[in-house]
């Protein structure tokens, strides 16, 4: 008869603090974006923490001795890693449900102006959708509303800075991304020597931020759609409050190109062009600078 050996467990490798330190990040980060995200961070419990991040209590806790000291740090990586840039779902298929009637008429102004309007409508309606629908932007949305009257003075600047360079990513892709459709509808900014493609977006990043806070309390004020003609277009569509309000920051500042020559050849690439939206969409994210 032999003894049974002895097995002991194996040791948890050791980490250094840097590691520890990203490990419990990350493990607050999904966290968040599980259950979303309140400014006191009352709902995250350290030792759930640690057992997800696979660290120990004592680095953890020589790290952060109170859990409003990992709280403060967790903040500024939430500021850090939002990404406000990301696909928006179902665009290209609510692109390819324009009416054929609509491309149609695209040899007349107003035929362009319809599809125009028409494109814009389902641009900002999808994504707004998609906005409202997202945790990161109602993690971004508690930071940027709450963070001033309620962190203190060092975290309030520094998650101040994160969310400002956030937004500076997110403003620079969003007016390539409308300078691009522009160009592909034959529009123009209205007046280039005092307003900027940057300055559309930020003016349009704060329409839809403001629709976005009410929605959160009252969603059906600002997503109840009416039938109308708007803009200009002779085309009934169903129009949001937040749709109509964010359209209209970018139709107050376009104008159709009048150097554009709107020749058979250019309006059969058009029609294509929206036809096949995946493509189309493709190729201006493309375009997107990191």
């Amino acid at each position: 008869m032999t003894d049974k050996m002895q097995v002991r467990p194996r040791r948890r490798p050791r980490l250094s603090d840097a590691e520890t330190e990203e490990r419990m990040l990350d493990a607050g980060l999904s966290f968040v974006a599980e259950q979303g995200l309140s400014l006191s961070l009352e709902h995250v419990q350290m030792e759930e923490l640690i057992q997800a991040a696979g660290v120990s209590r004592t680095s953890s806790y020589r790290r952060w001795p109170t859990k409003s000291l990992f709280a403060a740090d967790l903040l500024i990586r939430i500021a850090q890693a939002t990404d406000l840039s990301g696909d928006v779902p179902g665009l290209p298929e609510a692109l390819e449900s324009i009416p054929s009637t609509l491309l149609a008429r695209l040899g007349t102004p107003q035929g362009r102006r319809d599809a125009t309007v028409e494109v814009l409508r389902i641009v900002m309606g999808t994504d707004f959708t998609a906005m409202l629908a997202s945790t990161e932007w109602r993690a971004y949305i508690a930071l940027r509303a709450a963070y001033i009257g309620v962190l203190d003075g060092e975290l309030r600047t520094r998650v101040a800075r994160a969310l400002s360079e956030t937004e500076r990513r997110f403003t620079k892709r969003r007016s390539q991304t409308f300078h691009a459709l522009a160009k592909l509808l034959g529009y123009r900014l209205r007046d280039p020597a005092t307003t900027t493609w940057e300055q559309v977006s930020l003016t349009l990043n704060a329409v839809a931020t403001g629709m976005l806070i009410h929605a959160y309390s009252d969603p059906a004020a600002v997503t109840e759609t009416t039938e109308r003609t708007a803009f200009g277009s002779t085309y009934p569509a169903k129009w949001s409050p937040a749709t109509h309000a964010e359209a209209g920051v970018i139709l107050s500042e376009w104008e159709p190109d009048p150097d554009i020559e709107w020749s058979p050849e250019r309006i059969t690439t058009l029609r294509a062009r929206l036809t096949d939206a995946t493509s189309t969409l493709n190729s201006i994210l493309a375009t997107q600078d990191a």
